[in-house]
């Protein structure tokens, strides 16, 4: 019984490089004298390998271009051990808090002033008054005041310590931040704002609050870094979304997430709900017994908080606010100068950078708004021929894949022999010339049984 003989299948053309005119492997991808993509390839919108010889008009960064972004880094760090003075601030503030509880605890249960009758509110944004404490039940409130405090900050603590610690460290990326940093960011940034928005209205002193004993200042700024971020954040914000969510259909995956805040991604609902619950939050301090150069800032300390609420969570937003207001209660309740005078110096200095980080954050709206990326580095267009030489075009034997024993490639980092000469060292590419791995792109090699071993994906060529 016989057959006929089968056709040998045919072997696929020898392709070479259209730019140096290299012979490119049969699996191979990129040029290996080049680095250029091959030519059946090019409508795969491949990038060359490494930086020597580039398509036309093909966008790509370089180091040159990219000076800019160490400097953020070095801001950012510096940023970061300044923070670490107002840290200092905050863990003091805490030791206040604890401590007014025995200041504030014996005016409670004796009744003697007249703000031992609390009245719980809403503000939308004009006050409505909801129910009214006294007596032990307000004392079980305030103790509550205080656990919340101690438990959003103990929180904020825990989570953004690591990543604050590598933005100390110079590890961090810039513009990804931790808890820790956006939170005394922001209130760098708020802090700036509302000295400024103070010195240029001139405010007098009918347009401030009356003065009030030691102990309702602890009681009055304690409740407002909790409650106001309740009925502001949790109710303006929070469950707005929860209910919008649920009739779209599109909810979280924690149903929590609507209380304690943290995880959403700023959308069209999401800033709507921030900026009307920043504005009712600012005209509420008015309508409060503030002067109208209040509205400005509190509005702008809303939109800190209502954003802290949104990515990082509840905790988050009654830190800054208890940091905010608690940030001269050290002062009040010390006769210590020097504490007095080490305030005074870190105020101004937090204002300073809050200049800083109210321009980035100013930057950043812009962005949001404009869709696009401002103050980076803008990439170099490479055209043919213009910006890097080249390794000269091989001869004709290589062009055929023939390599003779005593034929040289002169490389910038070395030479290449082939044949039964020495082996090389693994090579690692420079801007011209060097090895090329035709399947992946990588630029590293080790000399194996005569011929390259790519160190990336072992490829042999």
């Amino acid at each position: 019984m016989s057959s006929e003989a089968q056709p040998a299948p045919s072997q696929p053309p020898q392709e070479f490089c259209v730019f140096c005119g290299s012979a490119i492997p049969e699996r191979g991808v990129y040029c290996p004298n080049c680095g250029a993509v091959r030519q059946s390839l090019r409508h795969a919108n491949i990038p060359p390998a490494g930086l020597r010889r580039l398509p036309y008009e093909y966008a790509s960064y370089y180091p040159s271009a990219q000076k800019r972004a160490p400097v953020r880094q070095i801001v950012k760090t510096v940023s970061a051990y300044v923070m670490l003075s107002f840290l200092a601030q905050l863990a003091l503030s805490i030791v206040v808090l604890v401590y007014g509880a025995t200041v504030v605890t014996p005016v409670i249960v004796e009744a003697s002033e007249a703000w031992t009758e609390h009245v719980l509110f809403l503000a939308v944004p004009f006050i409505v008054p909801l129910v009214t404490l006294s007596g032990s039940t307000l004392l079980a409130y305030y103790y509550l005041l205080i656990v919340a405090i101690i438990a959003s900050c103990t929180v904020f603590f825990v989570r953004g310590a690591g990543p604050f610690f590598k933005e100390l460290m110079m590890n961090a990326k810039s513009r990804e931040h931790s808890v820790v940093f956006a939170t005394v960011g922001l209130l760098f940034a708020t802090l700036f704002f509302s000295l400024l928005v103070a010195l240029l209205s001139d405010t007098s002193a009918d347009e401030v609050p009356e003065a009030a004993t030691t102990a309702e200042y602890l009681f009055v700024l304690a409740n407002a870094s909790v409650w106001e971020e309740i009925i502001v954040r949790i109710l303006m914000i929070g469950l707005p979304l929860l209910v919008v969510d649920f009739a779209r259909r599109r909810r979280q995956t924690r149903l929590r997430s609507y209380v304690i805040g943290g995880g959403f991604e700023m959308g069209i609902l999401e800033v709507l709900l921030l900026i009307a619950s920043s504005a009712i939050f600012g005209i509420a301090h008015f309508t409060g017994g503030w002067g109208a150069w209040k509205i400005l800032p509190a509005a702008v300390g809303g939109l800190a908080f209502g954003y802290l609420f949104l990515r990082y969570g509840i905790a988050a937003s009654v830190t800054l606010h208890f940091g905010t207001d608690y940030l001269s209660m050290p002062i009040e309740i010390s006769d210590s100068v020097g504490l007095a005078l080490i305030t005074g110096v870190g105020i101004v200095l937090w204002a300073a950078f809050g200049l800083v980080f109210f321009v980035y954050y100013v930057v950043r709206v812009i962005e949001f708004l404009s869709g696009r990326r401002l103050l980076e580095p803008k990439p170099v267009v490479a055209v043919w021929g213009s910006p890097w030489p080249v390794a000269p075009p091989p001869s004709p034997q290589l062009r055929q894949g023939q390599w003779q024993p005593e034929q040289q490639i002169e490389l910038q980092e070395g030479v290449i022999r082939g044949g039964s000469s020495p082996a090389p060292p693994p090579q690692r590419a420079g801007v011209m010339g060097g090895y090329v791995c035709p399947r992946c792109g990588g630029v590293e090699a080790r000399w194996k049984d005569g011929r390259f071993e790519c160190l990336r994906c072992g490829f042999l060529s």
